[in-house]
């Protein structure tokens, strides 16, 4: 069959590029995800260490899967973690080293997650993709890999911000509901996913707030039935919860007050590598901070002026859940000192916030044009490189 006059056929050049942009990005997910695998091999040892004496307390205790599901460890519940934990060391006979394993594969689903979000809010591949296994299946997760492994504190919580934020930008109204109905839940009681519980219910509130125009009775139908499930899983999350902060001699507020936003900037100077205290350094993370933030309000401009697109509301549960981590992150370690900013483990929650700014800016550059897009795409990538 010939082409019509109107339509041009595809060149070579076309053809090369429908191939070159999938090697690239699965080829660098390939590599990232061997590196990772190689660390954890020659790093993860088969000892119990720290915080593991507790979070493996129902086991030790020979209590069942659902104690281990509600089990409280500091502020949060384990929830998945625990349940995942209570089934893998039963039938690994107490390998810790599985555990550590089991993580590798949660990010390798995360990475996933986010690069079919990105094809799904764009229409197709791009070669900027290539920054989430950068990002996502980077050893800077060694903490809670290979130190004292928690799979169930921030890896799984990774996996469920990122799962939120697809069912959210979804376009049918029955996904969004069931997704956020049982992700949201889970996520509340997994680890500090609970970081995106208010989140998740803040927006189904400006949903209900500000619906479209042209569905607003819809919109507020779903916003409704997802208020009442998150509300619902709040009531049984609460149940004989105590509160812990997890600081020895915690209190509050530190003075002087400022201190609070200059940890948040540093735990974002963090993600650059920068582990000192300096005003450059808290400069630095303040500018990364500020346009997670920009992002983050220009989100939920739109969604109050009742463009409610797919990637305003992926942005707003991504970024809004870093931001709300750092948050409570600051209100319970900066007693202890700001030095606190650095911990590694807190890395793996601040990462949701870099994929929603990346999907912010490529909304900001697209109208650009080709210069735009392709300042979008290396600004991404070397700012996943670096972290």
């Amino acid at each position: 069959m010939s082409n019509r006059p109107d339509e041009k056929a595809p060149s070579a050049s076309d053809d090369r590029r429908r191939l070159l942009v999938p090697a690239l990005v699965f080829g660098i997910f390939g590599v990232c995800l061997i590196r990772l695998a190689g660390f954890v091999h020659d790093n993860a040892v088969d000892v119990l260490y720290n915080d593991q004496w507790d979070t493996l307390r129902t086991l030790f205790e020979g209590r069942g899967p659902w104690s281990a599901f509600f089990m409280q460890h500091g502020s949060p519940r384990l929830d998945l973690g625990g349940l995942i934990n209570w089934y893998l060391y039963d039938a690994t006979q107490w390998d810790v080293r599985a555990e550590a394993w089991a993580g590798v594969v949660v990010l390798c689903l995360a990475t996933m997650v986010a690069i079919t979000l990105a094809v799904r809010l764009r229409g197709r591949l791009a070669w900027t993709d290539a920054a989430f296994p950068l990002l996502l299946l980077s050893p800077v997760h060694w903490e809670t890999l290979t130190f004292t492994t928690f799979l169930g504190a921030q890896i799984l919580p990774l996996l469920l911000t990122l799962l939120l934020a697809w069912v959210w930008g979804a376009t049918s109204r029955i996904t969004r509901i069931l997704g956020v109905g049982f992700l949201g839940p889970l996520a509340l009681f997994t680890g500090y996913g609970f970081c995106g519980a208010p989140v998740t219910i803040g927006l189904a509130l400006l949903q209900w707030l500000r619906p479209d125009r042209e569905t607003a009775p819809a919109d507020r139908r779903s916003a409704t039935l997802i208020l009442l499930l998150m509300g619902g899983a709040a009531a049984l999350f609460a149940c004989d919860y105590h509160w812990s902060p997890g600081t020895e001699n915690w209190y509050f507020p530190v003075t002087p007050w400022w201190d609070y936003p200059r940890f948040c900037a540093l735990m974002f100077t963090n993600l650059l590598g920068w582990r000192a205290i300096s005003v450059a350094s808290v400069t630095a993370g303040a500018v990364l901070l500020g346009l997670v933030a920009a992002a983050f309000l220009t989100s939920t401009i739109m969604i109050w002026q009742r463009h409610a697109t797919s990637r305003a509301r992926v942005v707003w549960i991504l970024t809004g859940t870093s931001l709300v981590y750092a948050m409570l992150t600051a209100i319970g370690r900066l007693p202890t000192n700001l030095e606190a900013a650095f911990m590694w483990r807190y890395i793996t929650l601040m990462m949701p916030g870099l994929c929603g700014l990346a999907f912010a800016a490529e909304g900001w550059t697209s109208a650009r044009g080709r210069k735009g897009r392709l300042g979008f795409g290396l600004g991404w990538l070397a700012l996943a490189g670096v972290v």
